[in-house]
């Protein structure tokens, strides 16, 4: 499914509602797309909905392995919740029959019920994408790339992998997340910390513990490393951003920064 990435608005927040919103809409156009496709499926080539398998062109491949993903699972997942409702006797009796007579309901409903049974862009990482978007249309001297999975700041020191960090802190129960973007400047290495959260409560508390930990583990590094490393939490959202003051309190090194999309970019095209 293609991510939509708006970013004509300078406010980071804006950008990722407007990009969920449009995301969601492109969800759709796929999904209708998808419930076509099944029901073409020849079933006498692909008796087994879990075996079904594609060959296309390959940038149809993301497509087809979504449709895969649907017959094989997503489907056969939503019906065997309710298999007695739909008149089954057990899970293992869930065909073709089923799949397709799901998929043509999808396509028979009316686009506010199609939209629900969609992939949610909140799961496609819409928000970091526009965020890091916005540091690469803004930031004047700066590159920045989505940083490689694993790599984590925790008390002072950097490591370069999860089992890395289990094995130094002999504990496999690290409440840490991974860096998300990394960026050069003036040859200063930028290790940068995003997240969103539009309201507080549940989950939302926990990103700003998250981002509370990066602050002070940011801090711990570069005063025990004399380098040119410089750590960015880049945070947006109307109650994560009311939380910057209390992050703020947590710095007193010129390497550590935090703030929403538009102030970290303005700071970032200060670094000299």
């Amino acid at each position: 499914m293609a991510v939509v990435i708006n970013t004509d608005s300078k406010s980071g927040a804006t950008n990722i509602d407007k990009s969920r919103q449009e995301t969601n809409g492109s969800n759709l156009d796929e999904g209708i797309r998808c419930w076509e496709k099944i029901l073409t499926i020849d079933e006498g080539k692909f008796p087994v909905p879990g075996q079904v398998d594609f060959t296309g062109h390959p940038e149809e491949r993301e497509f087809l392995e979504y449709v895969k993903q649907q017959v094989s699972k997503t489907i056969p997942s939503r019906i065997e919740k309710n298999f007695i409702h739909y008149g089954l006797s057990s899970p293992t009796e869930i065909s073709w029959k089923e799949i397709k007579k799901m998929a043509k309901l999808y396509l028979s409903a009316d686009p506010w019920l199609q939209i629900t049974f969609c992939k949610d862009s909140t799961r496609q990482g819409v928000d970091e994408k526009v965020q890091r978007e916005m540091l690469q249309q803004r930031v004047s001297r700066g590159v920045f790339v989505k940083e490689r999975q694993g790599i984590y700041v925790y008390q002072g020191d950097i490591y370069n992998s999860k089992r890395e960090l289990q094995t130094a802190t002999s504990s496999a129960n690290i409440d840490r997340k991974d860096i998300d973007t990394s960026g050069v400047i003036n040859k200063k290495s930028i290790k940068i910390f995003q997240k969103y959260a539009k309201v507080g409560g549940g989950h939302q508390d926990n990103v700003f513990t998250e981002t509370l930990h990066f602050v002070k583990d940011s801090e711990q590094y570069v005063h025990k490393h004399k380098d040119d490393i410089v750590f960015v939490a880049q945070i947006d959202g109307a109650w994560l951003e009311e939380q910057i003051p209390r992050l703020i309190d947590e710095i007193n090194s010129e390497r550590v920064f935090v703030g929403n999309s538009e102030q970290v970019i303005d700071w970032l095209n200060q670094i000299e």
